[in-house]
């Protein structure tokens, strides 16, 4: 992953200046990476950034799921079911 060391800050900044980091990211629409000994331990960005995120996210969980069910129906054959009248005589239910 590919960050832009202008906007890493470590936690001890980040407690100095939270306020004034949250109001750049609000206005800048960008994101601020918090490390802890020299690792990445935080992003925050803006709430917008993480709706579209999450909401790529759903996208994509959809699209395999839409992947899995093709694959799925390729092999499906409608002779095949079991009427539920049968299920439920079989199963006496």
């Amino acid at each position: 992953m590919l960050i832009n060391t202008d906007k890493m800050i470590s936690i001890t900044e980040l407690q100095k200046q939270l306020p004034k980091i949250i109001r750049d990211i609000d206005s800048e629409k960008t994101k601020v990476f918090v490390s802890r000994r020299n690792k990445i331990k935080a992003v925050i960005m803006s709430t917008e950034e993480y709706e579209t995120l999450l909401e790529a996210a759903g996208l994509l969980e959809e699209l395999d799921i839409s992947e899995n069910l093709k694959k799925r129906m390729k092999n499906y054959n409608p002779d095949n079911n079991i009427s539920w009248e049968d299920i439920k005589a079989k199963y006496e239910l």
